[in-house]
Protein backbone atom coordinates (compact mmCIF):
# COMPACT_ATOMS: atom_id res chain seq x y z
CA UNK A 1 0.00 0.00 0.00
CA UNK A 2 2.89 2.48 1.16
CA UNK A 3 4.81 1.69 -2.29
CA UNK A 4 1.68 2.12 -4.77
CA UNK A 5 0.78 5.54 -2.86
CA UNK A 6 4.68 6.52 -2.87
CA UNK A 7 4.40 5.67 -7.29
CA UNK A 8 1.04 7.88 -7.04
CA UNK A 9 2.98 10.95 -5.65
CA UNK A 10 5.89 10.09 -8.15
CA UNK A 11 3.83 10.11 -11.08
CA UNK A 12 2.21 13.43 -9.73
CA UNK A 13 5.76 15.07 -9.49
CA UNK A 14 6.95 13.62 -12.70
CA UNK A 15 5.60 15.70 -15.50
CA UNK A 16 7.17 18.62 -13.52
CA UNK A 17 10.33 17.39 -13.04
CA UNK A 18 10.58 16.21 -16.78
CA UNK A 19 9.86 19.93 -17.60
CA UNK A 20 12.58 20.76 -14.71
CA UNK A 21 15.41 18.72 -16.41
CA UNK A 22 14.08 19.70 -20.02
CA UNK A 23 14.18 23.26 -20.01
CA UNK A 24 16.75 24.27 -16.91
CA UNK A 25 18.86 21.33 -16.15
CA UNK A 26 19.43 20.38 -20.15
CA UNK A 27 20.16 23.95 -21.10
CA UNK A 28 22.29 25.13 -17.86
CA UNK A 29 25.03 22.15 -18.41
CA UNK A 30 24.79 23.32 -21.93
CA UNK A 31 26.02 26.53 -21.04
CA UNK A 32 28.60 25.19 -18.67
CA UNK A 33 30.06 23.08 -21.33
CA UNK A 34 29.80 25.91 -24.23
CA UNK A 35 31.75 28.45 -21.91
CA UNK A 36 34.73 25.48 -22.03
CA UNK A 37 35.02 26.03 -25.71
CA UNK A 38 36.00 29.25 -28.37
CA UNK A 39 32.18 28.81 -29.95
CA UNK A 40 31.70 31.94 -31.75
CA UNK A 41 28.29 33.13 -33.06
CA UNK A 42 25.98 30.79 -34.05
CA UNK A 43 28.06 28.33 -35.66
CA UNK A 44 28.13 24.82 -34.74
CA UNK A 45 32.33 23.99 -35.01
CA UNK A 46 34.23 24.61 -31.92
CA UNK A 47 36.96 23.48 -29.39
CA UNK A 48 37.27 23.37 -25.95
CA UNK A 49 39.98 25.54 -24.71
CA UNK A 50 39.04 24.77 -20.70
CA UNK A 51 38.69 27.67 -18.28
CA UNK A 52 40.25 30.64 -20.79
CA UNK A 53 37.14 32.38 -21.23
CA UNK A 54 36.95 32.69 -17.38
CA UNK A 55 40.33 33.67 -17.45
CA UNK A 56 39.71 36.69 -19.87
CA UNK A 57 36.74 37.57 -18.23
CA UNK A 58 37.83 38.44 -15.15
CA UNK A 59 41.08 40.44 -16.32
CA UNK A 60 38.71 42.57 -18.92
CA UNK A 61 38.65 45.72 -16.76
CA UNK A 62 35.44 46.54 -18.63
CA UNK A 63 33.34 43.03 -17.66
CA UNK A 64 34.96 43.94 -13.92
CA UNK A 65 33.48 47.72 -14.27
CA UNK A 66 29.89 46.38 -15.28
CA UNK A 67 30.22 44.04 -11.68
CA UNK A 68 30.67 46.98 -9.57
CA UNK A 69 28.11 49.36 -12.16
CA UNK A 70 25.62 46.75 -11.61
CA UNK A 71 26.32 46.41 -7.72
CA UNK A 72 25.80 50.16 -7.34
CA UNK A 73 22.58 50.15 -9.34
CA UNK A 74 21.22 46.90 -7.05
CA UNK A 75 22.09 48.33 -3.85
CA UNK A 76 20.29 52.07 -4.95
CA UNK A 77 17.42 50.56 -6.13
CA UNK A 78 17.15 48.06 -3.38
CA UNK A 79 17.24 50.08 -0.85
CA UNK A 80 15.13 53.08 -1.32
CA UNK A 81 12.68 50.87 -3.32
CA UNK A 82 11.77 49.12 -0.58
CA UNK A 83 12.00 51.76 1.70
CA UNK A 84 9.22 53.93 -0.66
CA UNK A 85 7.30 50.25 -0.84
CA UNK A 86 7.56 50.07 3.20
CA UNK A 87 6.15 53.86 3.19
CA UNK A 88 3.41 53.39 0.66
CA UNK A 89 2.46 50.44 2.24
CA UNK A 90 2.22 51.95 5.72
CA UNK A 91 0.21 54.76 4.30
CA UNK A 92 -1.76 52.88 2.22
CA UNK A 93 -3.02 50.69 5.30
CA UNK A 94 -4.56 53.57 7.18
CA UNK A 95 -8.27 54.59 6.66
CA UNK A 96 -6.96 57.46 3.86
CA UNK A 97 -9.43 58.52 1.33
CA UNK A 98 -9.36 56.59 -1.85
CA UNK A 99 -6.87 54.60 -0.79
CA UNK A 100 -8.15 51.40 -3.00
CA UNK A 101 -7.71 53.65 -5.92
CA UNK A 102 -4.37 55.12 -4.43
CA UNK A 103 -3.23 51.03 -5.06
CA UNK A 104 -3.83 51.11 -8.06
CA UNK A 105 -2.43 53.61 -9.24
CA UNK A 106 0.49 52.71 -7.59
CA UNK A 107 0.81 49.54 -9.41
CA UNK A 108 0.14 50.63 -12.69
CA UNK A 109 3.78 51.07 -13.46
CA UNK A 110 4.50 47.74 -12.22
CA UNK A 111 2.30 46.21 -15.23
CA UNK A 112 4.03 48.53 -18.33
CA UNK A 113 6.96 46.36 -19.65
CA UNK A 114 10.27 47.77 -18.45
CA UNK A 115 11.31 48.75 -22.42
CA UNK A 116 8.37 51.01 -22.36
CA UNK A 117 9.24 52.33 -19.11
CA UNK A 118 12.71 53.01 -20.51
CA UNK A 119 11.54 55.13 -23.24
CA UNK A 120 8.78 57.19 -20.99
CA UNK A 121 11.96 57.71 -18.44
CA UNK A 122 14.72 58.50 -21.31
CA UNK A 123 11.73 61.47 -22.76
CA UNK A 124 11.11 62.50 -19.32
CA UNK A 125 15.28 63.14 -18.31
CA UNK A 126 16.45 64.15 -22.22
CA UNK A 127 13.05 66.47 -22.47
CA UNK A 128 10.58 67.32 -20.19
CA UNK A 129 12.94 68.16 -17.04
CA UNK A 130 15.41 69.89 -19.13
CA UNK A 131 12.48 71.80 -20.63
CA UNK A 132 11.25 72.86 -17.14
CA UNK A 133 14.26 73.68 -15.91
CA UNK A 134 14.78 76.41 -18.68
CA UNK A 135 11.15 77.68 -18.49
CA UNK A 136 11.75 78.11 -14.68
CA UNK A 137 15.35 79.79 -15.41
CA UNK A 138 17.13 77.27 -13.62
CA UNK A 139 20.17 76.81 -16.25
CA UNK A 140 22.34 76.38 -13.39
CA UNK A 141 20.75 73.53 -11.42
CA UNK A 142 21.38 71.50 -13.87
CA UNK A 143 24.67 70.86 -15.76
CA UNK A 144 24.41 69.21 -19.04
CA UNK A 145 22.37 65.48 -19.89
CA UNK A 146 21.21 63.70 -16.56
CA UNK A 147 21.99 60.10 -18.79
CA UNK A 148 25.08 61.95 -20.55
CA UNK A 149 26.62 62.96 -17.10
CA UNK A 150 28.26 59.23 -15.40
CA UNK A 151 28.01 61.08 -12.06
CA UNK A 152 23.97 60.65 -12.43
CA UNK A 153 23.14 57.89 -14.92
CA UNK A 154 23.12 55.61 -12.10
CA UNK A 155 21.12 57.33 -9.95
CA UNK A 156 18.76 57.94 -13.03
CA UNK A 157 18.23 54.61 -13.71
CA UNK A 158 17.40 53.53 -10.01
CA UNK A 159 14.68 56.33 -10.00
CA UNK A 160 12.98 54.75 -13.21
CA UNK A 161 13.59 51.08 -11.72
CA UNK A 162 12.05 52.43 -8.01
CA UNK A 163 9.06 54.06 -9.63
CA UNK A 164 8.44 50.45 -11.73
CA UNK A 165 8.51 47.94 -9.14
CA UNK A 166 7.55 50.14 -5.92
CA UNK A 167 4.16 49.36 -6.52
CA UNK A 168 4.36 45.63 -6.58
CA UNK A 169 6.60 45.38 -3.58
CA UNK A 170 3.97 47.85 -1.84
CA UNK A 171 1.26 45.44 -2.47
CA UNK A 172 3.42 42.51 -1.05
CA UNK A 173 4.20 44.21 2.36
CA UNK A 174 0.21 45.60 2.58
CA UNK A 175 -0.86 42.17 2.66
CA UNK A 176 1.86 41.28 5.46
CA UNK A 177 0.56 44.47 7.04
CA UNK A 178 -2.94 43.42 6.94
CA UNK A 179 -2.41 40.10 8.51
CA UNK A 180 -1.47 41.96 11.66
CA UNK A 181 -4.44 40.95 14.11
CA UNK A 182 -6.55 43.88 15.06
CA UNK A 183 -6.70 42.66 18.49
CA UNK A 184 -2.96 42.64 19.28
CA UNK A 185 -2.41 46.71 18.08
CA UNK A 186 -5.35 47.04 20.60
CA UNK A 187 -3.90 45.36 23.35
CA UNK A 188 -0.31 47.47 23.04
CA UNK A 189 -2.49 50.42 22.72
CA UNK A 190 -4.22 49.65 26.35
CA UNK A 191 -0.79 49.15 27.65
CA UNK A 192 0.35 52.89 26.83
CA UNK A 193 2.68 51.51 23.21
CA UNK A 194 2.49 54.60 21.34
CA UNK A 195 2.71 54.90 17.26
CA UNK A 196 6.78 54.65 17.43
CA UNK A 197 6.61 51.53 19.46
CA UNK A 198 3.97 49.92 17.54
CA UNK A 199 6.29 50.66 14.61
CA UNK A 200 9.01 49.35 15.21
CA UNK A 201 8.09 46.57 17.97
CA UNK A 202 5.19 44.95 16.36
CA UNK A 203 4.78 45.63 12.80
CA UNK A 204 7.99 45.62 11.41
CA UNK A 205 9.29 42.42 13.24
CA UNK A 206 6.00 40.43 12.49
CA UNK A 207 6.77 41.58 8.56
CA UNK A 208 9.99 40.67 8.85
CA UNK A 209 9.65 37.69 6.88
CA UNK A 210 8.42 39.52 4.14
CA UNK A 211 10.80 42.27 4.23
CA UNK A 212 13.76 39.40 3.48
CA UNK A 213 11.74 37.90 1.08
CA UNK A 214 11.21 41.41 -0.67
CA UNK A 215 15.27 42.13 -0.21
CA UNK A 216 15.99 38.63 -2.42
CA UNK A 217 12.85 39.24 -4.99
CA UNK A 218 14.26 42.94 -5.92
CA UNK A 219 18.13 42.12 -5.72
CA UNK A 220 17.26 39.18 -7.82
CA UNK A 221 15.59 41.55 -10.31
CA UNK A 222 17.89 44.75 -9.79
CA UNK A 223 20.65 42.22 -10.32
CA UNK A 224 19.42 41.89 -13.80
CA UNK A 225 18.06 44.25 -15.03
CA UNK A 226 18.95 45.05 -19.03
CA UNK A 227 16.07 46.90 -20.25
CA UNK A 228 16.45 49.98 -18.91
CA UNK A 229 20.09 50.62 -19.86
CA UNK A 230 19.40 49.16 -23.15
CA UNK A 231 16.82 51.66 -23.78
CA UNK A 232 17.88 54.44 -22.02
CA UNK A 233 21.69 54.84 -22.16
CA UNK A 234 23.43 51.81 -24.37
CA UNK A 235 25.50 51.73 -21.79
CA UNK A 236 27.07 55.36 -21.94
CA UNK A 237 27.72 57.44 -21.63
CA UNK A 238 31.59 55.89 -21.89
CA UNK A 239 30.35 52.85 -20.04
CA UNK A 240 29.07 53.98 -17.21
CA UNK A 241 25.88 52.71 -17.17
CA UNK A 242 26.68 48.99 -18.61
CA UNK A 243 25.31 46.81 -16.66
CA UNK A 244 26.56 42.87 -16.52
CA UNK A 245 23.79 41.54 -18.29
CA UNK A 246 23.96 44.52 -21.15
CA UNK A 247 27.67 43.23 -21.10
CA UNK A 248 27.05 39.74 -21.71
CA UNK A 249 24.41 40.25 -24.48
CA UNK A 250 26.69 42.34 -26.14
CA UNK A 251 29.70 39.97 -26.06
CA UNK A 252 27.43 37.30 -27.71
CA UNK A 253 25.39 38.91 -29.87
CA UNK A 254 27.75 42.31 -30.91
CA UNK A 255 30.81 41.26 -31.24
CA UNK A 256 29.36 37.11 -31.61
CA UNK A 257 31.79 35.83 -28.70
CA UNK A 258 29.53 32.76 -28.09
CA UNK A 259 31.60 31.22 -25.60
CA UNK A 260 33.43 34.15 -24.03
CA UNK A 261 29.40 35.56 -23.08
CA UNK A 262 28.26 32.05 -21.63
CA UNK A 263 31.23 32.17 -19.45
CA UNK A 264 30.33 35.54 -18.33
CA UNK A 265 26.91 34.68 -17.84
CA UNK A 266 28.41 31.86 -15.46
CA UNK A 267 30.61 34.30 -13.35
CA UNK A 268 27.00 36.20 -12.97
CA UNK A 269 25.25 33.49 -11.95
CA UNK A 270 27.46 32.73 -9.04
CA UNK A 271 27.66 36.00 -8.32
CA UNK A 272 23.75 36.52 -7.73
CA UNK A 273 23.52 33.07 -5.99
CA UNK A 274 26.36 34.04 -3.87
CA UNK A 275 24.66 37.18 -2.67
CA UNK A 276 21.14 35.81 -1.94
CA UNK A 277 22.56 33.31 -0.32
CA UNK A 278 24.60 35.42 2.10
CA UNK A 279 21.50 37.95 2.64
CA UNK A 280 18.78 34.75 3.29
CA UNK A 281 21.58 34.37 6.28
CA UNK A 282 22.42 37.06 7.42
CA UNK A 283 18.40 38.05 7.38
CA UNK A 284 17.38 34.35 8.85
CA UNK A 285 19.99 35.29 11.84
CA UNK A 286 18.61 38.78 12.29
CA UNK A 287 14.93 37.29 12.05
CA UNK A 288 15.67 34.52 15.31
CA UNK A 289 17.36 37.13 17.40
CA UNK A 290 14.02 39.41 16.76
Amino acid sequence: MKISKNCFFFLLLLPAMVLFTVFFIVPVGQSLLLSLTDAYGMGTAYRFIGLQNYIEALQDSSFLQTISTTLIFSAIAVIFGNIFSLILAFLLDTKLAGRNFLRSVFFIPNIMSLLIVGYVWSFVYSDAIPDVISRLNLGGVLQGSILGNSETVILALAIAAIWNCAGYYMIIYLAALQGISDDLIEAAQIEGAGAKDILFRIKLPLISPTIVMCLILSISSHLKVFELPFTMTSGGPAGSSMTMVLKIYNTAFGSGQTGLATAESTIFFVLIASITLVLTRIMKSREARI
